[in-house]
């Protein structure tokens, strides 16, 4: 079985770097035809479940990324960005520029990282993992050639990936982030995960591969790792 991560199409605030979290955005004309183009990937693919955040830019990019295709989609709050309190809806540049002893603590998943009414970044990706693994408890009796798309965002998916490649929290900053729209597959084996691509590049041809401790198989176990952006 393989699971198809897609990230949401770009928002005005992506464009603007502004803070989204867990606050509702609309796709922009850009992230309409990067949802619409994504979905080339999938016309021909059957698909034996769709899953999406429930935020309201998720859902538009499901539905843009399907088309008149009739699948029946579940929305999951679980699988909705990294909520980050009181910097929602500030612009990253003041965020910078006011407090960046915590922008670092953020980006390095630091502990010291405290933030009114924000998420840790472990937090973030537990709370993605045990999404991912929960959905794929519930076709556990799938087929090795079934797929499943999964429709989520940039900085929880960027944390479901490091665990999945045992990169530590703590280096995930020096990695790429997701583009909009971006693809990434994880191919699902009894208890063993393996990430193939990551934002449409095989896996072995990415960044990632020369992350500290990355390996290529993982099982479905969390690790215990010390971030997440927000878009």
């Amino acid at each position: 079985m393989r699971l198809h991560l897609v990230r949401h199409g770009q928002t005005l605030w992506n464009s603007q770097r502004r803070i989204q979290g867990q606050l509702e955005t609309e796709l922009d004309a850009t992230g309409i035809q990067q949802a619409i183009d994504r979905g080339a990937d999938f016309a021909d693919m059957p698909l034996t479940a769709v899953y999406s955040s429930s935020s309201v830019r998720t859902r538009q990019t499901t539905e843009h990324l399907l088309g008149s295709r009739d699948d029946i989609v579940t929305f999951r709050d679980d699988l909705r960005e990294v909520r980050l309190g009181v910097w929602q809806g500030h612009y990253w540049e003041d965020i910078e520029r006011d407090f960046p002893a915590l922008v670092q603590a953020h980006r390095t998943a630091s502990a010291s990282f405290d933030v009114e009414g924000a998420e840790k970044s472990i937090d973030v990706q537990e709370r993605g993992v045990n999404a991912i693994e929960s959905i794929i408890s519930a076709h556990k009796h799938a087929q090795p050639h079934e797929n499943i798309l999964i429709i989520s965002h940039g900085a929880i998916m960027h944390t479901i990936l490091a665990h999945y490649n045992q990169v530590a929290l703590s280096d995930l900053h020096t990695l790429p982030s997701l583009p909009n729209c971006a693809h990434c597959i994880i191919r699902v084996e009894g208890l063993e995960r393996i990430v193939e691509t990551i934002a449409g590049v095989a896996f072995e041809d990415s960044e990632w591969i020369n992350a500290p401790n990355c390996t290529t198989t993982s099982t479905n176990v969390l690790n215990n790792q010390p971030a997440a952006s927000g878009e």
